[in-house]
Order: C-alpha cells, then sequence, then structure tokens
C-alpha cells in the first residue's frame, strides 16, 4: 500500500513539474519527464497485478510492461521472472528438517506394534529458480531441485518445472513444457514460508502427489475474480517399471509414486487437469480442480500379457483465508481407480495390499500470528497453528483383497511458525499420528526454511 501511494505521489510531483518549470524549458526536459511519469505508471499496474501474499515477486525489479499472466500460479520466488522486465531473474529456496520418532505402544484393536525410527537430519531440499524474460509477452521459468543433498545415497537431482510462457493477453496465455500440475493448496505453492508445519500434510503428498509435476500443455488467465488453469499432460503410470526406478500406485502412499516427473514420460496415455480458484476478496482464496486421465496404463501388461486399463479421476476442494493476523486453510479430495486388479497383478500386490479404488482424505489448519497483538508494525512473524488430517488410501478394494486398517490415518499436528523477515522462517511441531491398526508413530520435527 505505501509502495503505490509513493508511486502515485511521484507520478503527481512530475506531472506537475511542467506546470512549475520557467516557460522557457526546453522540450527535451519534458520528454524526459514524460518517459519516467509512463515508467512509474507500468510499475504501478505491475504492483496491481501482483498477488499481496507474494510481494517479493516485484520486490527491487526494473519497470517493466505489465506482462498479462494469473499471479496465483506461483509461489514468490518461482514467479520472481514475471517481475523483470528483459533478461535473466535467479531465485531459490530450501529447507533442513529434523524428525525424531517415538516408539508408540498399539492400541487393542489388534496388538501390533510398529518398529522404532531413527532421528533424521536432511537437507531435504536445495532449489534454484532460473527464468528468462525473452519480450513482454514470451518468458522461460524452471525449477532445479536437489533433493536429500546426495544423489549417490537416497538423494536426486530432478528438474521440478520448465516452460515456455507466451501471455497472449491480459486474461488468457498458453504454456508447454514440464509443468507443475494445478491442484492442492501446495502443489503450486511448496516453499517452506508459505505453508505452516515442517513437513507437507500427508493428504497432500499421497492422494496429491506433490511436488506433481509433468511434461504437457495448456492455458491460464483470469477473468474478473476468477483464475483458472488447464493442461493435458502425459497421465499418471500405475505400474512399476524397475528399468524407470518408477514403482507405481502403492496401498499404503496412495498415488505419490505413479508420478513419471518428465523423464522420458510414457505418453500413451494422456490426462487432462482443470482448475479454477475465486480471488476476488483480498486475503481470501476458495476453488476447486479435477484431475482425468482415461487410462494409467500407459501400455503396461499383467504378467498374464493383459493391457492393464485404469482409468482414473482425482478432484479436490480447497480455501484459504487470511484476516487480522487469522490464517485458516482446508482441502478435502477423493480418488477413484478402476482396473485395480490389474494394477495389483502388475506390482505382484495380494491380501492386505491392494492399491485402492478408491481414497478419500482432507484436512483443516488454524493459526494466529500473535505479533499482530504484541506489535502489529513488527516484520516479524510468530504463528502457533494446528491442523487436522484424515485420509484412507484403501477407502475400498477389489473383490479378493482386504483393506488394511494401518491406512485408514489421523493426524494431529501442532506447532510454531517463526519469520525474522518474510524469506526466512524457523519451524517445530508434534505430530501425534494414529490409524485404526494402532500402529501409528508419533514424531517431533524441527525445520529451517528460506526463499528468496
Amino acid at each position: 500500500m505505501k509502495r503505490g501511494l509513493w508511486l502515485i505521489f511521484s507520478i503527481g510531483l512530475l506531472t506537475a513539474g511542467p506546470a512549475l518549470a520557467d516557460d522557457s524549458g526546453d522540450a527535451a526536459w519534458k520528454q524526459q519527464m514524460e518517459q519516467k511519469i509512463d515508467a512509474l505508471t507500468k510499475e504501478l499496474e505491475n504492483a496491481k497485478l501482483s498477488p499481496s501474499a507474494a510481494p517479493s515477486v516485484v520486490a527491487n525489479a526494473p519497470a517493466a510492461s505489465p506482462l498479462p499472466i494469473s499471479p496465483y500460479s506461483f509461489g514468490p520466488g518461482a514467479g520472481k521472472v514475471y517481475g523483470v522486465d528483459h533478461g535473466l531473474s535467479i531465485g531459490g529456496y530450501g529447507e533442513l528438517i529434523y524428525q525424531n520418532f517415538a516408539h508408540t505402544h498399539a492400541s487393542s484393536l489388534n496388538g501390533d506394534e510398529s518398529e522404532a525410527r531413527s532421528a533424521e537430519l536432511d537437507l531435504a531440499r536445495w532449489v534454484m529458480y532460473f527464468g528468462y524474460r525473452f519480450t513482454d509477452k514470451i518468458l522461460f521459468n524452471s525449477e532445479l531441485e536437489v533433493e536429500d543433498a546426495n544423489s549417490s545415497k537416497s538423494g536426486e537431482v530432478e528438474a521440478e518445472f520448465a516452460f515456455l510462457d507466451f501471455a497472449l493477453s491480459k486474461p488468457f496465455g498458453l504454456r508447454v513444457g514440464e509443468l507443475l500440475i494445478p491442484v492442492g493448496l501446495t502443489n503450486e505453492y511448496h516453499e517452506p514460508v508459505v505453508f505452516h508445519g515442517v513437513l507437507r500434510p500427508d493428504v497432500e503428498e499421497y492422494l496429491i502427489p506433490t511436488t506433481w509435476h509433468e511434461n504437457g500443455a495448456g492455458f491460464y488467465g483470469q477473468t474478473g475474480p476468477l483464475a483458472y488453469r488447464g493442461y493435458v499432460v502425459a497421465a499418471l503410470r500405475a505400474a512399476a517399471d524397475g528399468s524407470m526406478n518408477q514403482t507405481g500406485f502403492q496401498p499404503d502412499i496412495g498415488l505419490h509414486e505413479g508420478q513419471q516427473e518428465g523423464s522420458r514420460s510414457r505418453a500413451h496415455d494422456l490426462a487432462y487437469v482443470q482448475r479454477v480458484d475465486y480471488v476476488g476478496i483480498p486475503g481470501f482464496m476458495a476453488g476447486g480442480s479435477i484431475y482425468y486421465a482415461g487410462n494409467t496404463g500407459q501400455d503396461d501388461h499383467t504378467p498374464s500379457g493383459m493391457n492393464i486399463g485404469a482409468p482414473l479421476t482425482l478432484w479436490e476442494i480447497h480455501a484459504r483465508g487470511e484476516y487480522h493476523g487469522f490464517e485458516a486453510r482446508a482441502l478435502y479430495a477423493l480418488v477413484t481407480i478402476g482396473g485395480v486388479d490389474e494394477i495389483n497383478q502388475a506390482n505382484h500386490l495380494t491380501g492386505n495390499q491392494s492399491v485402492g479404488q478408491s481414497m478419500w482424505g482432507g484436512y483443516m489448519e488454524v493459526a494466529y500470528n500473535i505479533m499482530n497483538l504484541i506489535n502489529p508494525a513488527s516484520r516479524q512473524y510468530v504463528s502457533p497453528f494446528f491442523r487436522y488430517e484424515r485420509y484412507d488410501t484403501q477407502a475400498a478394494v477389489p473383490s479378493g483383497y482386504s483393506s488394511d486398517p494401518a491406512n485408514n490415518r489421523t493426524v494431529y499436528t501442532m506447532g510454531l511458525s517463526y519469520k525474522p523477515i518474510t524469506q526466512v522462517v524457523l519451524k517445530t511441531d508434534y505430530q501425534v499420528r494414529d490409524n485404526e491398526a494402532g500402529t501409528g508413530i508419533n514424531q517431533f520435527n524441527l525445520g529451517a526454511g528460506y526463499e528468496f
């Protein structure tokens, strides 16, 4: 707001300048002033296009011709290229995560007891964003990520998105390349400074396989209060493929390992995803998305040679809002899959280890920035939060299989997020993890993250 007022004030002064100048002032000076007014006007226009929750996208960037995009597709670092007038932009984020696991005793449901897990300290993600703006309407944007620090151990290096953006007009544009799938609250906004909790919500790991990215093309834009994105991409792959380190759909972690991640993605079967959000109220967003693949078999076969036919539909609804220090978000997702018996045969799953024919899950989260009470003018942010999750990756299974009650889960997460500045966060939380088998393991987490 202060930035906008300053720009308006500056434009006013520059406009008044010629009237206050001596009548003998030359035309060149007036032309120079007019150019400055035009540049300031464009900068103000850019500020209006940028999401209020992510001012760092355009902060300190050169004045640019407004790029007609939906500003609701990326987090602050990932959207940095949209705030430069021409050439290269560089951003990034990272997070260090510590997890300590409690050995909980089984409930009386079945007497099972899980093994204890060792504490872990992991450089979970180190990410760089590289973008290049060729013209006022054509740009390239990308994310290169190193996970778990070392690819020779448990880590990996991958491109999470890399695409060309063609902004054809203010409400409409096209994208082609490796794209973030526009589903849920976290997949497109996955920097650690923009969500509570050291770990991402389970529902947005297993039902919505965050960070979910795939090769394809599509459109995006905004009309009035509605922001939208629609892409055609290579579909998920249900079956395992050892040569591609692909394990396919699983009974306990749902769709997570069905991602092809843009690496020589099988494109025998395609998927369509459409998202629409209402963004007409500052600080509030609500909407939904649907992902449909007529088949996720990708021309794979069962051991007996039968072609896998596995149609998949994922839909979700979501909302998030902020008001005077209060924050809330909620999401519900439902997945249905056909041909699960064929997937089970291909992935050698038997008994209670079937892929779910249906999976469902959701969560609700509330938080409050207590600095709003202590010192509203402070740049620091101190927010306790609470999140409730409930999900089941085996809500239904085919005839001849049974569900494992351990996959029907409830997670309570309570913790604190502290930001000394908007781009750096320190987090801590405790998770009470329960399931219908009584084998959940509670855990304590610490995290440090940044974005720029």
